[in-house]
């Protein structure tokens, strides 16, 4: 009975490791996607953002066998590594950015790290929910509630708009990383209103316009 029993057990490994294996290849990549494609990613093939794994299948399999048996201490990249900045910014980096991801690396930003992260471009841009940004649109407290201009020339002005922390408002005038051909507003009438915006971030119309400075690249592997 046992001798049966081990010889369901092998099969039954066997048979999950060659499934495992199936999984991996490209041709089956649209089963392991966990959700719709963020707005203007609908087109892009999987290894776009997944990048192979070093090694092959047996390798990376034993890998981390030793690390769930605790002879190393990082697991391995099983099929395809996990995507960084480093992938987004293979199309989407700019010189002019106004907030570029590396600055927030910086330590007077340390608070903002703990709370929203805006070192990754994750944090804003989370992949597989079908939107366009995942963050909400007041995170710009998290550092900007001491900002202080010495020439102020909106209406209200700056310190008004962060003392009845209205920061929806800050949206509602910057463009976030001014890739947008366009006038800045000087009173509120003129700003962007919340519902706009948050349906922006859904993937709905762009607000700040349809002229931008940089094209984004539609692959990575554009010269």
């Amino acid at each position: 009975m046992s001798l049966s029993r081990n010889k369901f057990y092998l099969i039954s490994l066997i048979l999950g490791l060659i499934l495992i294996y199936i999984f991996t290849l490209e041709a089956f990549s649209s089963w392991r996607i966990s959700g719709d494609m963020n707005k203007g990613h609908e087109k892009l093939s999987c290894v776009e953002c997944h990048q192979p794994a070093k090694g092959t299948t047996r390798q990376q399999i034993q890998s981390n066998v030793k690390y769930w048996l605790g002879f190393i201490t990082e697991a391995t990249p099983f099929g395809y590594i996990t995507p960084d900045n480093k992938d987004c910014l293979s199309c989407h980096e700019r010189e002019d950015d106004n907030h570029p991801v590396y600055r927030f690396n910086e330590p007077k930003f340390s608070k903002a790290r703990k709370a929203i992260h805006p070192e990754h471009c994750s944090s804003c841009h989370q992949e597989h929910n079908g939107v366009r940004v995942t963050s909400k649109p007041t995170n710009c407290k998290h550092c900007h509630k001491d900002l202080r201009l010495k020439e102020d020339k909106i209406s209200p002005a700056h310190q008004t708009l962060i003392k009845d922390k209205n920061w929806v408002s800050c949206l509602g005038c910057h463009d976030f990383h001014g890739n947008h051909k366009r006038e800045t507003p000087t009173k509120k009438e003129n700003m962007i209103v919340e519902d706009t915006l948050k349906a922006y971030f859904l993937g709905g119309k762009n607000p700040y316009g349809d002229r931008k400075i940089t094209t984004t690249k539609e692959t990575r592997y554009e010269d």
